[in-house]
C-alpha cells in the first residue's frame, strides 16, 4: 500500500486514508487526549446529549474509529435496540471490539468495515447517525450526505462533530499556528508526523460551516441547532429529516 504523505491535502483514496489510519491506530485515543487537552471528551459528550430518545432505535456511528461516542451513546440510550460502529480502518475496528469485551458491550454493539460513501442499510431504516471528526476523511463528501439521507427515516437525526477553519479573529492565527507547526510535531514524537500534517491541511479543504448547512438542507435536512467550541474551529451541527 502507498504510504499516505504530507504532500496530500485531501483525501483522493480512501485505500491511503484507511491505511493512515491503520498504522496510527495504537496511540489514536492518546493523542486525541493530549492535543485537544482532553476537550475532545467534551464535545463528544455534548453529540450524545442530543442524541433523540428512540424507544426500540437503531443508531450508527460513521467513522467509529475506536468507538467512543458509540459507547457513551449506549450508556445514555439504552432503550435503542441496535448499535452499529462502521469505519474503513481495520485496526480502528479491532481496538473498538477490544474495548467493547472488555467494557461487556461487546454483544450490544456491531462493528463493520463501511465507507460512509456506501451505507450497508436499508432505505429509511435509521433513527440517528452520527460522524465525529471524519466527515472531512470522506472522499466524496456530497455523497456520504446523500448516503445519510437515504437511510434515515423521516425525523431521524444526523449529528457532525468536525473542526472547521476560524477565518478571523485572534484566535485564528493561533489556530493555524497550532495546527500547521505544533500538532505535526507532536504527532512525530507520539505517533507519525505525516498524519497529523495531513490533518490541518484536510480541514482546510473541508466545507465552511455555511458550506455544510447549505449541502444538508439540499439533501432534505433541516439544521436545528449548532455548536461551537474553541471559537468555531470545533462545530457540532445537528440536523433532522425533513
Amino acid at each position: 500500500m502507498t504510504k499516505l504523505t504530507a504532500n496530500l491535502t485531501r483525501p483522493d483514496d480512501e485505500r491511503l486514508i484507511a491505511a493512515m489510519f491503520d498504522r496510527i491506530c495504537g496511540k489514536y485515543d492518546f493523542l486525541n487526549r493530549l492535543l485537544s487537552a482532553r476537550q475532545d471528551v467534551r464535545w463528544r459528550r455534548k453529540l450524545v446529549s442530543l442524541v433523540p430518545k428512540r424507544e426500540n432505535g437503531h443508531y450508527f456511528d460513521a467513522a467509529t474509529g475506536t468507538g467512543d461516542v458509540l459507547f457513551e451513546v449506549m450508556k445514555a440510550h439504552p432503550e435503542y435496540s441496535s448499535f452499529t460502529g462502521g469505519d474503513i480502518s481495520k485496526g480502528m475496528l479491532n481496538l473498538a471490539r477490544k474495548k467493547a469485551v472488555a467494557n461487556a458491550s461487546s454483544s450490544k454493539v456491531q462493528w463493520k468495515e463501511m465507507s460512509a460513501e456506501r451505507l450497508e442499510f436499508e432505505d429509511d431504516s435509521l433513527d440517528c447517525a452520527s460522524i465525529s471528526f471524519g466527515l472531512r476523511n470522506v472522499v466524496n463528501k456530497e455523497k456520504a450526505l446523500c448516503e445519510f439521507a437515504r437511510v434515515l427515516r423521516t425525523g431521524g437525526v444526523l449529528l457532525i462533530l468536525e473542526f472547521f477553519t476560524p477565518t478571523s479573529g485572534p484566535f485564528a492565527k493561533m489556530f493555524q499556528f497550532y495546527f500547521h507547526k505544533i500538532l505535526p510535531q507532536i504527532g512525530r514524537l507520539f505517533s507519525e508526523k505525516e498524519a497529523y500534517t495531513y490533518l490541518p491541511k484536510s480541514v482546510a479543504s473541508f466545507y465552511s460551516p455555511s458550506e455544510l448547512r447549505d449541502s444538508l438542507r439540499s439533501k432534505g435536512f433541516i439544521v436545528e441547532k449548532e455548536v461551537n467550541f474553541l471559537f468555531g474551529a470545533c462545530r457540532l451541527v445537528k440536523s433532522r429529516k425533513n
